[in-house]
């Protein structure tokens, strides 16, 4: 638990203060005279005192035993999203073929995660990337765009029934997810580390609104696979050229919503903002009138195409999520 102590300023000369910290403290970090340490000041004017500043970035270790965790694929995960840099997986009795395929499946969603050595008993996973090596800014935007182009091509696939296209969606959902956890990771540690959030260049209260964001930006990815998934079931199906333009109709609204709420995200833009989250009365209406239209059809078509409605209105929610952020 952290404890606060009041200290008083001391002026020495003309214009120098001093202020003296906690001796207790300084045993603690190991610090002594002449160490230098880093006074960060955070945007409500608070300054933080780090004594980590003459340091390299420490190497944080995590140790998995799979004798006593069932789910150690998923404590990989958890140690990845933490900051650890370092996972020695290990098995007093031999980690076998099965597990050790296990692993090299969980890494395939883990960006810069390489297996650095391996023995009978023991496994080193190493993430080869710092935290502050990549933009965060200018992932989010990548990612952006690739579940923006998974959603124009799950509606493709639904107007043309090409399975092949329908497929591709699916499988760049995996893209997503590699960059989401990669982002995570990234906002995990600049919470908890101040001088990787000035690196960086964002901070602790814009961690929390970026963290919703991409959420928001993976359950767009999410909710055009669903769409695709759609496809299979209407290839045999006539579907009149009204309901298809209805749905052609939301998608234009769903993509303007949350391309403009991306931008005001970025440039922090309230007026663009606010005018993603007045266009929801048009989304509503697009929504109602696709509906509307699949009153008369048969259930072949209006069970898969309800369901693509209802996902593009998902999709122009999360639009709306991150103009409210921005």
């Amino acid at each position: 638990m952290s404890k606060m102590e009041i200290r008083k300023l001391q002026k020495t000369g003309g214009s120098t203060f001093l202020l003296s910290l906690p001796k207790g403290w300084i045993k603690r970090m190991g610090l002594k005279q002449g160490d230098l340490v880093a006074l960060i000041e955070r945007g409500d004017g608070a300054l933080l005192v780090d004594p980590r500043y003459s340091e390299k970035e420490k190497v944080k270790m995590a140790i998995i035993e799979i004798d006593a965790s069932p789910n150690f694929t998923r404590e990989i995960t958890a140690n990845f999203l933490y900051g650890y840099d370092v996972i020695r997986i290990r098995s007093k009795n031999g980690i076998t073929s099965e597990q050790r395929d296990a692993i090299k499946r969980s890494l395939q969603q883990l960006v810069g995660v390489e297996i650095v050595e391996e023995s009978a008993k023991e496994i080193t996973l190493q993430c080869l990337l710092s935290p502050s090596a990549l933009s965060l800014k200018r992932t989010i935007k990548r990612t952006y765009l690739i579940a923006a182009r998974m959603q124009e091509d799950a509606v493709t696939a639904i107007k043309d029934k090409d399975l092949n296209l329908a497929e591709s969606v699916v499988v760049r959902d995996e893209d997503i997810d590699r960059l989401y956890f990669l982002m995570v990771r990234q906002l995990r540690s600049a919470i908890m580390e101040p001088y990787l959030a000035e690196k960086i260049g964002i901070s602790p209260i814009e961690c929390l609104d970026y963290r919703v964001a991409i959420k928001s930006i993976e359950s767009m990815a999410d909710y055009s696979v669903k769409i695709a998934e759609q496809v299979h079931l209407i290839l045999d199906a006539k579907i009149p050229e009204n309901v298809i333009e209805s749905i052609l109709k939301i998608n234009r609204i769903a993509h303007e919503m949350h391309s403009n709420a991306i931008e005001a995200l970025v440039r922090k833009d309230g007026v663009l903002a606010s005018k993603t989250i007045a266009m929801k009365p048009q989304r509503n209406q697009a929504v109602e009138e696709a509906y509307k239209a699949l009153a008369n059809e048969s259930v072949e078509i209006s069970i898969p195409l309800s369901t693509v409605i209802d996902m593009l209105d998902r999709i122009s929610e999360c639009g709306v999520d991150i103009a409210d952020l921005a």
